[in-house]
């Protein structure tokens, strides 16, 4: 798919998501201030905390809008460039160290003491998590959705906190529905962590990656995981455009921090 094709095909639609997202989750919120009066949100301007996770989703069609979104609002590509890649070096020198992408919640708490913030943070002071967004009005729906109602220590340490069900709900809907998008445009849709994806796309290799459309035939489809896989070559392709090349490891923690993730949706706290 050429480039204009596919900047003038998603966004509208993502912008019309977030718009529905938007509307849903102010109803939510309004709905759980009058259920639960002595709750709030914890997540102020300042906080960071989830700023410094290995791991921010998106799709990579959320990815793409953003930068586009950003260079269309003044930045320069070879500034975001040099950003995004200095982000990656370090990013990966604590996977080459861990022996593995940072994707279990043991690995992740051990990159957050590297204390390696998302490129966009805008740092507030000297202490370690805080911070805020400086491309807030381009935030992606993860950076919304994502919320607690508990102490942001929780958040610093990557403990279990409590957050308002209904607009994780939401943001997961509306998530879904772009995958859906995504993959009816290209054939498929990954998500990944944001920093990379966007870095990705600062190369050829990762921009043509995402714009090839390789949709499934119906015979493939029927095959067990064949959509999961197709979708998941993206990702791999994407992040060999950073020189990151997916290891046995990987994959595996990958399996782990899956496993983990459908545990506690059988049994919530």
């Amino acid at each position: 798919m050429d480039y204009k094709t596919a900047i003038t095909q998603l966004i509208p639609f993502i912008d019309n998501i977030y718009t529905e997202y938007d509307e849903a989750s102010k109803i939510s919120l309004k709905e759980f201030q009058i259920d639960f009066s002595n709750e709030k949100i914890t997540c102020q301007k300042g906080c960071g905390a989830c700023c410094h996770f290995p791991i921010i989703p998106v799709t990579a069609g959320e990815a793409f809008v953003l930068l586009n979104k950003l260079l269309a609002t003044g930045y320069d590509l070879n500034s975001l460039a040099e950003m995004l890649f200095k982000y990656k070096d370090e990013y990966f020198k604590f996977t080459k160290k861990n022996g593995k992408l940072p994707i279990t919640n043991s690995d992740q708490k051990l990159f957050l003491k590297e204390n390696i913030p998302c490129p966009f943070l805008l740092k507030k002071d000297s202490s370690i998590h805080s911070g805020s967004c400086g491309i807030f009005d381009f935030r992606p729906l993860i950076c919304d959705f994502y919320n607690s109602i508990d102490s942001p220590k929780l958040c610093e340490l990557k403990l279990e906190h409590r957050s308002i069900e209904s607009i994780a709900s939401n943001g997961s809907v509306a998530q879904d529905k772009i995958r859906e998008f995504e993959r009816n445009l290209f054939g498929r849709s990954s998500i990944g962590h944001l920093p990379l994806l966007l870095a990705s796309f600062c190369t050829q290799n990762g921009l043509n990656s995402f714009l090839t459309i390789k949709k499934l035939t119906a015979d493939e489809l029927s095959e067990e995981y064949a959509q999961e896989l197709n979708d998941f070559s993206l990702y791999h392709e994407l992040l060999s455009s950073i020189d990151y090349i997916l290891t046995e490891k990987d994959i595996l923690a990958i399996e782990e921090a899956q496993s983990d993730l459908m545990k506690r949706l059988a049994c919530p706290t």
